[in-house]
């Protein structure tokens, strides 16, 4: 703003000349000064232009964190061909509708692919993978925003033969060990853990799966700590009742399934 008085000269001579002409008469012989207002205003940048039009109110899309959703049970290793896959999508706060496209190894997209509400939070995916052997893309997008990541790839591969020899392994559950507090107890806040000690169980396959009330818990992990030792670490985000079960190949380690609760 301009916070000094300026003088100014409006010529008001042409507007005079417009209004003689219409009448029928003119002002010949008057000069500038006559046809001119002098005088001292103030004025601002803002009185020097006036807004021709109605004021636009532009309305954006919500921002969309695509890198805060979670996919839950995707599959990690290879898939039977005509075979069902279901994963979970976990919006974890992010607003908006999700947009879920497979494609076949041809390109083609696969149909149909059902997507289910289980609850605020979470979508059930589930698609059949019909479209022979090969590369599986799953494209998503949360208000036309891609994941991260995506697309995703399903690996689908021929039948297995039916005609597979299995190993007889010679093993002994109860000489099975286990201890920590994940075995009787779950935090909401941090990873849950405990050990396994086979060492003296013989040779067979660690299994070990937390089912809650919605369905498998979110991650389970089994590392192996040398001499037939494991550490087991699982998560789980929801509170309530959960089952956790722990075999050695087909039998459970003693005290198997054990019954927990997070609150």
């Amino acid at each position: 703003m301009f916070k000094v008085s300026q003088e100014m000269r409006l010529n008001t001579q042409a507007a005079a000349s417009s209004a003689s002409n219409s009448s029928g008469s003119g002002l010949e012989g008057n000069s500038p000064e006559e046809g001119s207002i002098f005088g001292r205003y103030q004025r601002t940048p803002d009185a020097d232009a006036y807004p021709s039009e109605l004021p636009r109110v532009y309305v954006a899309p919500e921002l969309t964190d695509a890198g805060r959703v979670q996919l839950l049970h995707f599959p990690s290793g290879a898939v039977r061909v005509d075979s069902a896959v279901g994963f979970i999508i976990k919006r974890n706060g992010v607003k908006g509708n999700f947009e879920v496209r497979v494609e076949g190894p041809s390109g083609q997209p696969i149909h149909p692919v059902q997507q289910q509400q289980l609850d605020p939070e979470r979508f059930q995916i589930d698609c059949q993978l019909a479209a022979g052997a090969g590369l599986y893309k799953v494209h998503i997008k949360c208000n036309s925003v891609t994941l991260p990541r995506s697309p995703f790839i399903i690996v689908a591969i021929a039948g297995i033969p039916e005609s597979i020899e299995v190993p007889i392994l010679d093993s002994d559950v109860s000489k099975i060990h286990s201890r920590g507090l994940g075995l009787t107890h779950i935090s909401l806040v941090e990873r849950n853990e405990f050990t396994v000690d086979c060492s003296q169980a013989g040779s067979n396959m660690l299994l070990v799966g937390v089912l809650g009330q919605r369905g498998p818990c979110e991650e389970v992990m089994v590392r192996h700590l040398g001499r037939n030792i494991h550490k087991v670490t699982y998560r789980v985000c929801d509170p309530g009742d959960y089952i956790l079960v722990v075999k050695w190949g087909d039998q459970h380690i003693p005290g198997s399934p054990f019954n927990l609760s997070a609150e």
